[in-house]
């Protein structure tokens, strides 16, 4: 029985002295992030933080972070950020954020709300740190905007996984449950709900380079995409895409299959959102009614969307420039 109760003091010393030796990691590890970060373009201050978790957990508090990224003008600041870690599975970290944060851009400020949000990294335990997998949860989430608009959601879920099979390949699952566009554009279109039932994408990413902890100096850049399913329901309206682009020159090149069942709302929202210029409003209408009514059923529309030499094209309707993916 002595020789027991010596085995388990001895073992908690040892796990003592291993928590407090991994204490010190992560406070010389938040350290270094922030005296190195200036050289990564970053601009980090906080107020303080401190380290706590004994015996099983390493949980890091930053209270006031405020993050700078110097080459896009990008602020993010908020009253605190909590980083959690096992204390015997370091590679594996959690974050919680708080209820209200603030980003910041040259051409507006974001307010970020949420019930709950939480974000879980998972990267190879090799000197690479290599990224394995994501996880992006949250509830009850509203953002608005200093120029005006304001978007929210029930519930989001986004994560990504590394491809085994392609070099610097990622799945990519991203769910939005009960999205409730800005007002101003659910004013425009009287025929559809408030709120978006389900927005749903299944893709995969190819970089120029792997996430992991060179990723500040490789700048990983968008190569390929598969699209394997995009799917919105909307009320009556209800649109699936799926299809296969590459990156050139940083524009896309390629072509997106999209179906769309209950499309008259399509153009309206096109031109909403800036996808479609208002001077051929009119004129995409009227292919599209064409479309559909020659498809066999009125109701349906079936057509491509096609990225080429810089333009998009929805089907024969020139749409305008390409965006820039990097």
């Amino acid at each position: 029985m002595r020789a027991l109760l010596w085995i388990a003091t001895v073992l908690v010393a040892l796990w003592s002295g291993y928590w407090f030796v991994g204490k010190s990691a992560v406070d010389r590890g938040f350290a270094a992030f922030l005296q190195n970060a200036s050289s990564q373009g970053l601009d980090v201050s906080q107020s303080g933080y401190s380290v706590s978790g004994f015996p099983n957990r390493f949980d890091l508090t930053v209270t006031q972070p405020n993050v700078i990224d110097r080459r896009s003008e990008t602020r993010w600041e908020a009253p605190f950020v909590q980083v959690f870690s096992l204390s015997y599975r370091p590679w594996h970290v959690i974050a919680a954020f708080a209820p209200e944060q603030t980003i910041r851009t040259p051409a507006e400020d974001i307010t970020l709300q949420s019930a709950k949000l939480q974000a879980s990294v998972v990267v190879s335990p090799n000197t690479a740190l290599a990224l394995d997998r994501t996880t992006f949860v949250g509830d009850q989430i509203r953002a608005e905007s200093s120029l005006g608009w304001v978007l929210a959601a029930d519930t989001l879920r986004f994560s990504t996984r590394a491809d085994p099979s392609l070099a610097n390949t990622y799945d990519i699952g991203l769910e939005l449950l009960g999205l409730s566009p800005d007002p101003a554009l659910s004013a425009r279109l009287p025929d559809l709900p408030p709120q978006i039932s389900v927005v749903r994408l299944d893709a995969n990413a190819t970089l120029s380079a792997p996430l992991d902890r060179f990723s500040a100096e490789t700048r990983p850049a968008l190569t390929a995409l598969s699209l394997r399913e995009a799917l919105l329901t909307w009320g009556d309206l209800s649109a699936f895409a799926k299809g296969n682009l590459q990156v050139q020159n940083g524009f896309p090149e390629g072509r997106i299959d999209i179906r769309v069942t209950g499309w008259r709302n399509l153009v309206t929202m096109g031109t909403s959102l800036g996808l479609i210029r208002p001077e051929i409003a009119q004129t995409a209408q009227n292919m599209m009614r064409a479309i559909a009514e020659s498809s066999g059923d009125p109701e349906v529309l079936e057509m491509p969307l096609i990225f080429r030499d810089g333009q998009m094209l929805l089907g024969p309707l020139p749409l305008g420039p390409a965006p820039k993916l990097n």
